[in-house]
């Protein structure tokens, strides 16, 4: 009997374990914001002074367990913000461009595997006229997993009124399979540094001064600085009893 038993239990065993390996895997949801927005895993945009260049970093990466393969990446500046200015990239006279004197730039790739990141390096190019300002930039992202084919594009691909219908429907009627992050990089001249250090001279000379001034009042410690303030001050005097006599001739 014991032994029936202990039969038993194997053969259970064996069933349950059959059972489980049978069981067809769960299929995971590719538009799934959990894996869209890791896609482009980082982001590094440059703050580029008119007729420079900029360096903008794109890191992507594969969330999913499977493979992708037959990768488009596609980068395009498409839109202006700056104040009062809001207006699209085809209506701007010198717009940045990518090192292929375009506003957008293509990429293509054989395979990510799972877990896989790989960082792009684009060149961005202003002239000296483009004009300052946020410049926003979308992306597409065409790949196959399991020989299906998806598509994933950023929201400067829609209108505000594609958007807007499309949030009502959770976004099923975009035609994509996910939606991905975007970003922007900034068009400036740089922020003159004389001020800057015009101010911390000062800061230090003044500073400089009190102490002085404190070391001599208590302990008579720079007697030439006493008697050249004294002389500076004599002077200021007699300038000032200038100025109010020539206007009070006038």
């Amino acid at each position: 009997m014991l032994m029936y038993e202990r039969h038993l239990v194997v053969i259970s065993v064996i069933i349950i374990l059959i059972s489980f390996f049978s069981f067809p895997a769960k299929s995971i949801d590719i538009s799934d914001p959990y894996f869209t927005n890791q896609l482009i895993d980082e982001i590094d945009t440059p703050s580029i002074e008119p007729g420079k260049d900029g360096e903008l970093t794109i890191t992507l990466k594969n969330p999913y367990q499977e493979e992708m393969e037959n990768i488009n990446f596609n980068v395009s500046i498409y839109w202006l913000s700056y104040i009062d200015i809001d207006k699209n990239i085809s209506e701007v006279d010198e717009p940045p461009v990518f090192d292929n004197r375009e506003i957008y730039s293509a990429l293509k790739m054989d395979e990510l595997l799972t877990n896989e990141s790989e960082e792009h390096r684009y060149l961005i190019q202003t002239s000296e006229y483009t004009e300052e300002g946020v410049y926003s930039i979308r992306f597409r992202l065409e790949f196959s997993i399991d020989g299906e084919r998806h598509i994933m594009k950023s929201r400067g691909h829609f209108s505000n009124e594609e958007w807007e219908d499309a949030r009502v429907s959770e976004f099923t009627e975009l035609n994509v399979s996910g939606i991905i992050p975007e970003s922007s990089f900034e068009v400036r001249d740089p922020v003159p540094r004389w001020p800057q250090y015009l101010l911390g001279i000062i800061t230090t000379v003044s500073g400089i001064l009190a102490v002085m001034f404190y070391m001599q009042e208590k302990y008579n410690s720079f007697p030439k600085l006493e008697k050249t303030f004294d002389n500076w001050t004599s002077k200021f005097k007699e300038f000032r009893s200038g100025l109010n006599k020539r206007f009070k001739k006038r």
